[in-house]
């Protein structure tokens, strides 16, 4: 990355879906490991449960993974992640509150997931050189019976039907994500919120991407995230504060005959915090390489030039304009 980080600024690395399935785990990174050590704080996507207990889910497409590969989150340093997406209850209940214990007892926050529904909609909060950062995650892409109540596990749920009628999410579950961001602002000085959510492998948004994204900023969110297509989307400026609508897949150790070459193709963001607030924002892009491992893809590389191309046009359709300089591009600030 061209620019370093100051001393009086928070570095914030945000990465896109992580699944995590090989012998080593806590060699996955290591191509990246020096851009990550840069950061004061790390965040990704956790696809799916890590235990060898429960039964497949039927009917849709199941993963889950040793809890050996948490070796993998702790050796990329990884302060939190979102644990909250279609595919981390795919073996039942009992993996998924196993994950829960898992990522607690080696110190890694998660959000989006809980004992109950309270616990999903708790915000993770980190506070590094005084200031406060906080992440809050909901899923869009909802099997049945995923989303917590008040006496069943589960996570943070939005559903979205076609039968709601635009923009197809839930309103009173929209209205609940509000609150939580409401009642979380008070208490950080930047706050993050992260969906599962979009159509898998399509650069489409979808307008229930939108209203989530523009509900939670308008509640007093700073920056979204969202996981979950497989594939790069673009990122949308509202208000002032980025929607990156898609980040790609960090790792993805799972192969199935839907998945298209650009589900190796992603991007690192890295979201500066300067004065209690975001001062810049901006992205390097990642390859995922033949043996699995993610790795910076510099100036002269050829897929550098072919992600930030890609990143320039789909964002371009949603009126975002990037500055791009050797292997970065600026999203906000200089």
């Amino acid at each position: 990355m061209t620019n370093e980080v100051s001393e009086n600024q928070i570095y914030l690395a945000l990465a896109g879906d992580i699944e995590i399935h090989r012998e080593d785990p806590e060699k996955v990174f290591d191509l990246i490991l020096p851009e990550l050590n840069k950061a004061d704080i790390r965040f990704g996507g956790l696809e799916a449960s890590m235990s060898e207990k429960g039964t497949a889910t039927t009917g849709k497409i199941t993963m889950r993974h040793h809890p050996d590969m948490i070796e993998g989150y702790i050796a990329g340093g990884f302060d939190t992640v979102a644990f909250a997406s279609n595919h981390c209850m795919d073996y039942g209940l009992e993996p998924f509150v196993e994950t829960m214990e898992l990522l607690e007892k080696r110190g890694i926050a998660f959000s989006g997931s809980g004992r109950d529904i309270a616990e999903a909609r708790t915000p993770v909060i980190i506070e590094r050189k005084g200031v406060r950062v906080g992440f809050h995650t909901y899923v869009l892409n909802l099997p049945m019976g995923w989303g917590a109540n008040p006496r069943k596990p589960g996570v943070a749920p939005i559903r979205q039907d076609p039968l709601f009628g635009p923009p197809y999410v839930d309103e009173d579950e929209l209205e609940a994500m509000a609150e939580d961001i409401k009642k979380t602002r008070s208490h950080v000085d930047v706050l993050l919120t992260t969906f599962h959510w979009g159509s898998s492998q399509s650069r489409t948004m979808t307008l229930s991407q939108q209203a989530a994204a523009h509900t939670a900023i308008d509640a007093g969110a700073d920056l979204i995230i969202g996981q979950h297509p497989h594939i790069l989307q673009g990122i949308e400026i509202y208000k002032g504060k980025a929607i990156c609508h898609a980040l790609g897949n960090l790792v993805l150790d799972h192969d199935h005959p839907m998945f298209l070459p650009t589900v190796k193709e992603s991007i690192l963001v890295k979201c500066i915090i300067e004065d209690k607030k975001i001062s810049r924002l901006s992205f390097v892009p990642v390859m995922i390489g033949e043996d699995g491992r993610p790795s910076i893809q510099n100036e002269g590389d050829e897929m550098c030039g072919v992600i930030l191309g890609t990143m320039d046009r789909i964002s371009k359709k949603l009126g975002t304009n990037l500055k791009i300089s050797g292997n970065e591009a600026t999203i906000l600030g200089d």
